[in-house]
This record gives structure tokens, C-alpha cells and sequence, in this order.
């Protein structure tokens, strides 16, 4: 009797911690596109293709992580590209002397590990100016911090949060190769919005010319479901990505012609001709840069996994909303703090008390975006309590009673600004800006 008791008080104790966990996402009309662009018609309204490219000019300037690749340089000075190395090992926080409390292949990080990592970026053997080469991704590559293969955990069961990784890249992404890593399996790259490492079995080397196709394409597909396979599975796109056409109208037989780059048995690059349906997966050009396709866009997330740093196929909160804005034509950087002081008109809430944050939020348009120091939402509007609601890809929240819990989320969610960090402060207070183009 006394075991039953304890296996039903554990039953009822995963139940209890499965509705806390679902407890913050909103499961009713709120969590369909159509409430939220029903309550906009205005929202319809598109900005210009001029407007557009105006918009990508000034988050340009205003993030300097983002770089204008039909724009780079031949050459690179030395000090350049050691200032883009060191600046990725900062954004890993791995610039110290002290070993980092991590774990890699679940023990704990090494002395030997740590430093044969920092020492692989081969910063003793940096030319006095770095003549660029230039490449394709040829499938999902991912970009590190530092030439490492292996993930650094904070944790030895964690295999989800891995400190190394900085973000996914796209198949036919052009990147500007500035540097060999000492063990030559890895090459620092320049990339749209991000500078890290790359395995080389990722990249199809070019010329100039044919990268160039790439960087500013004239006849392209955008992706604009939530992740497309092209083709049958082999090469994984994220919504937002650009795939070059070979043809600019569709085929007879309903297809588009493409072209992906690819490497052949010589390590040539191949630029392999394909076709993909013309089905509500992909469009000509970009989306209409509207608010309400910016809230259509972010609703066709809804519910797929969250993936740190674009691992495990997945969006964490940055690559989620960069993907949505990007399938309408708008280039934002990647991770949080970057996109807030990127946005082309921002609005401060620091010092506010919570009745000025919501008289600010609510005022502000659907599609704009939601500013924490560490997290990024997309506006959907008030409901029709006047609750402000915001669509997100979450990690985790914390509930707080006879005892912390930690709740793991790790999905695209709708939910309201009530959800609570583990500082035990509500999101609406946490806030610091609401930007919008």
C-alpha cells in the first residue's frame, strides 16, 4: 500500500509539473494567425521595396555585426582579423586564462581542452593582410566560437545548450574565408550577420564571380515555411533562406528550376540544377513586408522545438524572429542584445514602472519586438481582455512556491508577459526596449 501511495504521489507530482510547464501557452483562438490579423486590417498595408531596402541600410549601421559581403574587401589587415577572432572568443566568454566550469563529452572541461581550443584559431600565424576566399555552404552548417567540433555543456547531461555554437547557417550561404585554423579543419569565416568557425567539409570553394551570384541573387526563391528539405530531405532550409533560380518563371510542370551548390569528388564546386514544387513552402522574391505577414509568418513556428543556437534543427529566440523578418525582406543580426540596438525605431522601458510599460507596449504595432536582456518576442496585439500577448520560441520559466522549479519549455510558444525567470521577476518588468522598423 505504502508503494502505491509513493508511485501515485509521483504521478501526480509529473502531472502537477506538466500543467505548470504547459501553463503559460496560450492553447485558445489567441494562438491562430487569423485572431491576431482579423484585430489589424491596417496591418495589410506594405512597406515599399525602396522603404524596404532603406530599412536594411540603417540596421546596417546601427549593428556592426552585419556585414554587406557584396561589399568586402579583397584583403583584410591582420588587425582586423584578429580583433573578428577575439571577438568571437569574447562572445563565447572564453577570452580569460581561467578554465571555464563546463563539460565536454560529459566530464568536466580541461585545462588541455580549453587552451588546444583557443590555441587552434592560430591567432601566432595571422598574415599581415588576409587575401579573402570565397565559399558556399553546401549543407546546414554550424557556426562556432571557437574551431572546436566537440560541445561545451554546463552541465554533464545537457546536450541541448552547447556554449561553443554561435548559429546555423543555410545551405548556399556565401561566407568570406579570412583564416585556417592550426589543425586546418576549420576556417574563420565572415558571414551576413555573424564571424565564427566553419568545418571546411561544409564549404564549396568559388570564384568571386560565381560567390557574387549568392551574395546579391536577381531571381530567387524565398524559403518561407517554417524549415523546407530541397531535395528529398538532403539539404535542410530555414525560413528566411534564399535559393538561387536558374529559370525565372515557373516550369510547366509546376516546379521552379534551382541551383544548389556542391562539391564534387575533386572538391570542386558543382552547381547542382534541381527543381522544388511551387508549393506554400516557397515564393518568388520576399514575402510583402507587412505587419500582419510578419504575425502569419511567426504563427507558422508555432509549436516546433527550440534549438540553441540553431542545433537540433531547431530556432532559440534571435534565429526565430531574424527567420520571420527575414522572409519579408528584412536583414536583422543574430542574438538578442544585437537585434535591440539594430532596430531601425526604438523605444527605451527602462526606469518605467509597470502602468507606463503597458501604456508604451500596447501603443506599439503587432510585429514589433520585445526586448529582455536576454530574450526576444514578437508582439501579437492585446487581446480582448486587453492583455498584451506575444508569440516566442522559450526555453524555460520558473515557477516559485514551497520550492523553485524550473520548467523547460523549448518549443515556439503565445503566451502573455506573466512568466517569471529565476530571478523571480515577471517578463512585463524585465523588459528593456520595444523595437519595430
Amino acid at each position: 500500500m505504502k508503494k502505491k501511495f509513493f508511485i501515485l504521489i509521483g504521478v501526480l507530482l509529473m502531472v502537477f509539473s506538466s500543467a505548470q510547464a504547459a501553463g503559460i501557452s496560450i492553447q485558445d483562438n489567441r494562438a491562430t494567425a487569423d485572431y491576431w490579423t482579423g484585430k489589424n486590417p491596417s496591418g495589410e498595408t506594405a512597406i515599399s521595396a525602396n522603404d524596404v531596402e532603406m530599412l536594411n541600410l540603417q540596421i546596417r549601421q546601427n549593428a556592426p555585426s552585419m556585414v554587406d559581403l557584396a561589399k568586402y574587401p579583397d584583403k583584410v589587415s591582420s588587425q582586423t582579423l584578429n580583433s573578428k577572432i577575439n571577438a568571437a572568443i569574447a562572445r563565447g566568454r572564453f577570452s580569460g586564462t581561467e578554465i571555464p566550469k563546463l563539460f565536454k563529452n560529459g566530464a568536466g572541461l580541461t585545462e588541455f581542452s580549453f587552451t588546444h581550443a583557443k590555441a587552434n584559431c592560430n591567432l601566432d600565424a595571422l598574415p599581415s593582410e588576409a587575401t579573402v576566399r570565397y565559399a558556399l555552404t553546401i549543407r546546414r552548417a554550424n557556426l562556432r566560437l571557437l574551431p572546436e567540433e566537440a560541445g561545451w555543456f554546463e552541465s554533464k547531461t545537457d546536450t541541448h545548450y552547447d556554449q561553443v555554437q554561435a548559429t546555423a547557417l543555410d545551405p548556399s550561404e556565401p561566407v568570406a574565408v579570412l583564416l585556417e585554423s592550426k589543425d586546418k579543419k576549420f576556417v574563420f569565416v565572415d558571414t551576413r550577420t555573424y564571424a565564427g568557425w566553419l568545418d571546411v567539409s561544409t564549404l564549396a570553394f568559388t570564384d568571386k564571380a560565381t560567390w557574387l551570384k549568392y551574395v546579391s541573387p536577381q531571381n530567387y526563391l524565398t524559403v518561407i515555411a517554417s524549415r523546407k528539405t530541397i531535395p528529398h530531405g538532403a539539404s535542410l532550409f530555414q525560413m528566411g533562406a534564399k535559393v538561387l533560380l536558374r529559370a525565372s518563371d515557373v516550369q510547366k510542370d509546376a516546379t521552379w528550376a534551382i541551383s544548389i551548390p556542391n562539391v564534387d569528388a575533386n572538391g570542386t564546386i558543382v552547381e547542382q540544377g534541381l527543381n522544388v514544387p511551387n508549393d506554400n513552402g516557397v515564393k518568388k522574391g520576399a514575402l510583402p513586408c507587412t505587419d500582419n505577414n510578419l504575425i502569419r509568418q511567426a504563427f507558422r513556428f508555432l509549436g516546433e522545438g527550440y534549438g540553441w543556437g540553431g542545433l537540433e534543427d531547431g530556432v532559440d529566440c534571435s534565429a526565430f524572429v531574424q527567420d520571420v523578418y527575414r522572409s519579408v525582406g528584412i536583414e536583422l543580426p543574430r542574438d538578442a542584445d544585437r537585434q535591440a540596438k539594430a532596430m531601425p525605431r526604438s523605444v527605451s522601458l527602462e526606469g518605467m514602472n509597470r502602468e507606463q510599460r503597458l501604456a508604451v507596449i500596447k501603443k506599439s504595432k503587432p510585429g514589433s519586438l520585445l526586448f529582455s536582456a536576454a530574450h526576444v518576442m514578437i508582439y501579437l496585439g492585446t487581446d480582448d481582455k486587453g492583455e498584451p500577448i506575444v508569440i516566442h520560441a522559450l526555453s524555460s520559466y520558473f515557477t516559485f512556491g514551497e520550492q523553485t522549479a524550473k520548467h523547460y519549455v523549448r518549443k515556439v510558444i503565445v503566451s502573455d508577459l506573466h512568466f517569471t525567470g529565476s530571478d523571480k521577476v515577471e517578463m512585463i518588468d524585465k523588459l528593456l526596449s520595444v523595437g519595430s522598423l
